[in-house]
């Protein structure tokens, strides 16, 4: 699968259990914000639920709540970036035009809305705080402009003795936003988080194993010693007991590549869904069929540029000649 999803489904993962959302919130965001917001309130939202019009939006993350006890409730978007993308503030307005969208349609009243960027990029973000900024025009003219703001949260200021002493309040939690910020870095730089996890949380750090093979697509002759000092199953030992693993008879080797397609096939096939709704069986079909995990991760690449499903099918029949 392309590197984006592999973050955005582990993301999503981590803030799908309501007490690493609260802690994410309590402690990484403003204090004079944080203060002020009534954790018992805070609700997650799903968010693939783009509308016709701005289908090509796919929200990484929404949060429900409320301010000081006040009687009016808040969204928080939270979005995640690898690298510092010109058009980040345009995606945040496309998000905020969805959720109004949706909200006019089912004739809920207009929330205000708080955007969060998740950042763990190798880059420095250098993008303006406000999108007024991005117009080279006087103070006089920007104030009838349209004016945001959004809450950056840069893990690469954080220093990683941070994360790591804070294990033993939320381990799943502390160890995520570790493995976030230093996914770009070499294997040995995960040692230090893996070998004081695995005293407090065994599951954490397959979660996090997972997370770093996914992402980083390590051959296991690299990662597998690491995984004897930890005493933790083998790439093709964790495969087979995940259920992914297939065909035992033709060797672990072939195993653990049908495990892996399988995993790229189901989530170019939920890509899909997201971007365009239902998809034909007659699509999946042909997606399930492919017998190579290279003509998959190209075909992601299409399917995140193309325009409607009938384009997509065109695109898939040549890729499959």
């Amino acid at each position: 699968m392309s590197s984006i999803q592999v973050h955005d489904k582990f993301i999503d993962q981590v803030f799908s259990d309501p007490k690493n959302l609260r802690d994410f919130m309590q402690d990484l965001l403003p204090e004079n914000l944080s203060s002020r917001i009534d954790f018992s309130t805070l609700r997650a939202k799903k968010t693939k639920k783009t509308s016709r019009k701005y289908r090509r939006y796919n929200l990484d993350f929404i949060v429900t709540g409320r301010l000081d006890k006040q009687d009016v409730e808040f969204y928080f978007i939270i979005e995640h970036k690898s690298a510092p993308e010109k058009d980040s503030l345009l995606q945040i307005i496309g998000y905020c035009l969805v959720t109004y969208e949706e909200d006019t349609r089912n004739q809920r009243e207009l929330k205000p809305i708080i955007p969060i960027i998740l950042y763990h990029g190798k880059q420095k973000w250098d993008l303006p705080e406000n999108f007024v900024d991005y117009f080279n025009v006087s103070s006089d003219i920007k104030e009838y402009l349209l004016q945001f703001k959004y809450i950056l949260i840069d893990l690469s200021t954080y220093k990683d003795q941070e994360f790591l002493e804070k294990l033993n309040r939320n381990a799943r939690l502390y160890s995520a936003l570790y493995a976030l910020k230093n996914i770009f870095d070499e294997l040995d730089k995960f040692r230090p988080l893996l070998f004081r996890l695995i005293k407090i949380d065994r599951e954490a750090v397959s979660f996090i194993i997972d997370y770093i093979v996914m992402a980083k697509d390590y051959p296991e002759e690299q990662i597998n010693p690491l995984l004897k000092e930890l005493d933790m199953p083998t790439i093709a030992e964790r495969w087979i007991q995940k259920g992914i693993k297939q065909g035992l008879e033709q060797g672990i080797k072939q195993g653990i590549q049908q495990g892996l397609l399988l995993e790229a096939q189901e989530m170019l096939l939920e890509l899909l869904e997201e971007r365009f709704g239902i998809v034909p069986r007659s699509i999946a079909k042909k997606i399930k069929e492919i017998d190579s995990r290279e003509v998959v991760k190209g075909l992601f690449k299409i399917a995140m540029r193309v325009n409607s499903l009938e384009e997509f099918e065109e695109k898939l029949k040549i890729a499959l000649r």
